[in-house]
């Protein structure tokens, strides 16, 4: 299955041929893109590509930031577009910087949220970005977020997402978990291994220390996405953790998609131009 390809696009599980080589040129392989109110940096974690970008007007007084995951949707893809422009230029003209680091398809593993928590540290320590960052998590790119964020839950002040996996059971599913990631930001587990401890790493299982620590969530999500089933990623995530007393809350868009039949109501451009998810993001 080609996690990868999942956001800012019309994914399949798994992919037709027909779009096996348009989704493998989605993803950049170097770091470029223009913005009206930015200025973008390169940036390198352990070797692999990440970015910062810096606003060329107004700076926000507390250095606030927005962490786009996964990173490619707010640079140029492969085909020169930002799917997430609407967002990032909204920020950056409100004073936030914009980042995102490359890991991959890894689901959320321990080993990519080692390389997200070096980031983030090089970001704050570097740069005096703020403490909590706002993460904008799409698709696939929510099991990266999300991995990153309940081992690290005090960086965390807001998580946004859009159609975001959060349950790897439900997608990409465990065997996809084990084959999928990049080797070295893989999960290192037999699938026999993974299912035994699947509660241990699954991002829906462990959101105890993001509302302990305070950390708010808005999800916007396809009420009928076949891909990424809303009913046990964002629904049954934002059911825990009011449970748990945090702060969730889930707009449902009706029959997203609904006039391309590609879509499986995951992808459509209600989800890239959202007025409450973008005040959700730049909320004081």
């Amino acid at each position: 299955m080609n996690v990868a390809a999942a956001a800012g696009d019309e994914a399949k599980s798994p992919p037709p041929k027909s779009s096996a080589g348009r989704d493998a040129q989605k993803i950049p392989t170097r770091i470029a893109g223009e913005y009206s109110a930015g200025k973008l940096i390169e940036l390198r974690v352990r070797d692999r590509i990440a970015f910062i970008i810096q606003p060329t007007g107004k700076v926000d007084a507390e250095k606030r930031w927005l962490w786009d995951f996964p990173f490619w949707l707010a640079i140029n893809d492969g085909f020169g577009s930002v799917a997430h422009r609407y967002y990032v230029e909204k920020a950056l003209a409100a004073g936030f910087h914009i980042a995102g680091v490359d890991v991959g398809a890894s689901c959320g593993s321990p080993a990519a949220a080692e390389v997200c928590q070096e980031f983030y540290e090089q970001l704050v320590s570097k740069h005096g970005l703020h403490k909590r960052a706002r993460l904008l998590s799409h698709s696939h790119g929510g099991l990266i977020c999300y991995g990153w964020a309940f081992r690290h839950p005090t960086c965390v002040d807001r998580i946004g997402g859009m159609c975001p996996a959060t349950d790897f059971r439900t997608y990409p599913t465990l065997p996809n978990v084990v084959a999928g990631p990049t080797k070295g930001l893989d999960y290192g587990l037999s699938l026999e291994e993974l299912e035994r401890r699947a509660a241990e790493f699954n991002p829906v299982d462990n959101l105890a220390p993001l509302a302990k620590a305070g950390a708010k969530i808005l999800h916007i999500h396809g009420d009928k996405d076949t891909l990424i089933p809303t009913g046990a990623n964002s629904i049954e995530l934002a059911r825990r953790y009011r449970q748990l007393e945090g702060d969730a809350e889930i707009v449902l868009l009706k029959d997203l998609g609904a006039s391309r039949a590609t879509s499986r109501g995951h992808d459509g451009p209600e989800l890239y131009e959202s007025a409450a998810l973008l005040a959700f993001l730049l909320a004081d």
